[in-house]
């Protein structure tokens, strides 16, 4: 892989006096390299010993051309003038002297000898904690050197890398799609049935095997152009295992279509593994091997599309890009460009771009920085929560906040630190001021408490409803009600019968009848005489148990426990049809009047307060809007969502999930508030859900992030 370009000069140097220019090691390889995308020719230095490649362009060349003969910079400069006709100034020489001292390309120098490498290496030296910022994202651990192996092996797999094959792969993978999308419900429904640990560890073992073989299609296809495959390894990036194959010596390679062939043969054999497998799923019997052709299938086309060819990550689709613009180090090439866009936005400087590109691949690339700007900020936010998460918490924290003051805070701040260079050449330009402008109306706007409105989910309710059930498990012998009848309370609305009352109320007539018979015949019956005590008391417990009898045979007989409106009918009820005493019959609602309940979130409690006013918006659009009050506000926060329909499991706004027990509970703390109608809202037929747009106590979005933050740091901590 190409690692470097020549180092930019830090500062020209102001001084005249010559300098020793030190020389080049031997060893050192200079090869032709790619044209330019501009048509220009470069060359390359290969360093065998640290096995990196280094891009030079044509003036360098001819530079080092003369460097070992001389050994002072006025000896350069004056050959350099005799032979080649071209006029080197100190400066430049300066700046090639740093780029060889820099990357190690010159032996020791005369003056400080060997001990100039340990002064150099010391430098170099971090502490352990710096070390840890840098590579605990990343760290590569070489494990093969597979150049002999690949050599052997290549012959008899070089049939894989033919035109017949990709055309072959191209038919396949054309036919399984089509062949899928004939069956594509069960296709998709074979996810659910590997959503287990079982189904989680094929996925893994599928991936790995996956992953090997893509870096093989790497390596194979640098050693079918010659190229040699030092190291084959696993990197652990955020912690997560990934394989990788160093493939440096394509950088040697003039064909720029060869490059590309390396760069994309990992996703060639992830996209033929993906078409073989789906032509094999939709003929194969169901069973194992149908199994493992889906994970394959699913894994390859996934993994090659979302992940390799993404060029905004250092995956294979970047060095796709890079090759196909033909672009070396392009991030870091886009970003001087990115840089130089900006500040051209908002300071209109004039200043040249970094290189003379096509104006055409100047705008492609500087959108490709912006992009990964943008990327990289939402990535390292969610590598950062990551981190958080996998760390205990004090550590988490800790990593947490050096995610975001160093890949996101820093960067930001490197470019800021530049401007004041510059203030001289920005203050001239008129662009500045309409820069401050933007940003200090935005400033205004985030710091500014401008609106106090709350957005509170509401359900609109009658100000009382009672829910009929049934006084117990029963047969429904008899329906009096509609839904949308008006009744009175004491309505007789449904008659239930229950077997077993039946039953026992007719024992118990048949028990009574017999006790009043023996009580009659007490005067000719010597016996029943004897007992007339016991059968009185009989008797009056038989009557008093008929008395309840006769009361639960009553509850039979539901009634309406309010006047107001029928609603909600239970649609499944029917004439002969057996009902569980938790079945719910009907509601009546109260007509007289309405109220809106909902749930305000724990960061808007402190800005409502009681009397607070504001407007009713119904979900449904077509009904009018209605001015509300705030009537109370719950005191504590709610366990549980009595509300359902505003839950977001039913397709409501407050965030919610179902406990282990099913019952569904807040996504944090919810308070229950209650409002209530300065008029009748619409049609209440109709209006169900809606939003309760309240003006409360104005906060400035900066307040409410800066708030937020607070809060999860407290709680987060443990404090």
């Amino acid at each position: 892989m190409l690692d470097e370009k020549p180092s930019e000069p830090t500062e020209p140097t102001e001084s005249t006096e010559p300098i020793a220019i030190g020389v080049i090691r031997e060893e050192l390889q200079l090869l032709k390299g790619a044209p330019t995308i501009v048509g220009k020719p470069t060359w390359l230095i290969f360093d065998p010993v640290q096995h990196r490649y280094f891009e030079i362009d044509f003036e360098i060349f001819e530079i080092l051309s003369l460097w070992n003969q001389f050994e002072t910079s006025d000896q350069l400069i004056a050959a350099a003038r005799r032979e080649q006709a071209r006029e080197l100034t100190l400066p430049r020489v300066a700046e090639v002297v740093r780029f060889l001292d820099q990357n190690n390309l010159s032996v020791e120098p005369k003056e400080g000898g060997w001990r100039t490498f340990v002064n150099r290496r010391e430098r170099k030296k971090v502490s352990a904690f710096a070390w840890l910022i840098h590579n605990y994202l990343f760290i590569k651990i070489p494990l093969v050197r597979p150049s002999r192996f690949l050599k052997v092996v290549y012959p008899y797999l070089a049939f894989l890398f033919t035109r017949t094959m990709l055309w072959l792969m191209i038919t396949v993978g054309l036919a399984g799609l089509y062949l899928v999308s004939r069956q594509w419900d069960e296709f998709v429904s074979t996810f659910s049935d590997f959503f287990s640990m079982e189904g989680a560890i094929t996925y893994a073992i599928a991936l790995i095997l996956i992953k090997i073989l893509h870096e093989l299609g790497h390596a194979l296809m640098a050693t079918r152009f010659g190229c040699r495959v030092p190291t084959m390894g696993i990197a652990f990036l955020v912690m997560f295992p990934v394989l990788y194959t160093d493939v440096t010596d394509a950088w040697k390679l003039r064909s720029r279509r060869q490059r590309l062939l390396i760069g994309a043969a990992g996703l060639m054999v992830e996209l033929s593994l993906a078409s073989i497998a789906t032509f094999m799923w939709a003929f194969l019997p169901e069973g194992g091997l149908k199994s493992i052709a889906f994970v394959v299938a699913t894994i390859s086309w996934i993994m090659s599309v979302v992940v390799n060819l993404n060029p905004l990550m250092r995956f294979d689709g970047y060095y796709l890009l890079s090759d196909g613009l033909g672009l070396a180090n392009l991030q870091s090439r886009s970003f001087a460009f990115g840089r130089w866009k900006l500040r051209e936005i908002l300071f209109n400087l004039g200043a040249p771009p970094p290189e003379s590109l096509p104006a055409k691949t100047i705008r492609t690339i500087t959108i490709y920085a912006w992009a990964i700007w943008v990327y990289r900020f939402f990535l390292f936010i969610g590598i950062a929560f990551l981190v958080y998460a996998f760390f205990f918490k004090a550590l988490g924290v800790l990593l947490f906040a050096i995610e975001i003051i160093w890949f996101i805070a820093r960067p930001f701040w490197s470019e800021v630190k530049e401007w004041p260079a510059m203030s001289k050449q920005i203050f001239r330009r008129r662009r500045v001021y309409i820069s401050i402008s933007v940003v200090a109306v935005f400033s205004a706007l985030l710091i500014l408490p401008i609106s106090g409105r709350i957005d509170v989910p509401v359900m609109v309710q009658p100000i009382s409803y009672e829910k009929v059930f049934p006084p117990s498990a029963a047969e429904l012998v008899e329906i009096n009600a509609k839904a949308g009848d008006l009744v009175d309370k004491g309505q007789l609305l449904f008659r239930f019968k229950s077997s077993q009352l039946d039953q026992t109320i007719k024992l118990n007539s048949i028990q009574t009848r017999l006790i009043q018979a023996r009580l009659a015949r007490v005067a000719v019956d010597r016996q029943d005489k004897i007992q007339f005590l016991p059968l009185q008391q009989e008797l009056a417990s038989l009557q008093a148990e008929m008395a309840g009898l006769q009361r639960e045979q009553e509850r039979l007989l539901v009634r309406a426990p309010i006047s107001g409106k029928i609603k909600d009918l239970n649609r499944q009820l029917h004439v002969g049809r057996w009902v569980k005493a938790d079945d719910r019959l009907v509601t009546i609602t109260n007509v007289t009047g309405f109220v809106a309940k909902g749930y305000i979130l724990e960061r808007d409690l402190w800005r409502v307060k009681q009397g607070d006013s504001g407007k009713f918006v119904p979900d449904d659009y077509l009904i009018a809007k209605s001015p509300i009050q705030v009537k109370d506000i719950s005191l504590a926060s709610s366990p549980r969502l009595e509300l359902e329909p505003l839950a977001s499991v039913f397709g409501g706004r407050v965030s919610s999930r179902k406990s282990n027990n099913g019952e569904i509970v807040p996504v944090g703390a919810a308070y229950q508030v209650t409002l209530s109608f300065n008029e009748q809202p619409g049609d209440t037929s109709k209006v169900s859900r809606g939003i309760a747009r309240i003006d409360g106590i104005p906060e400035s979005i900066a307040a409410q992030v800066w708030r937020q933050v607070l809060r999860v740091l407290v709680r987060e901590s443990g404090a």
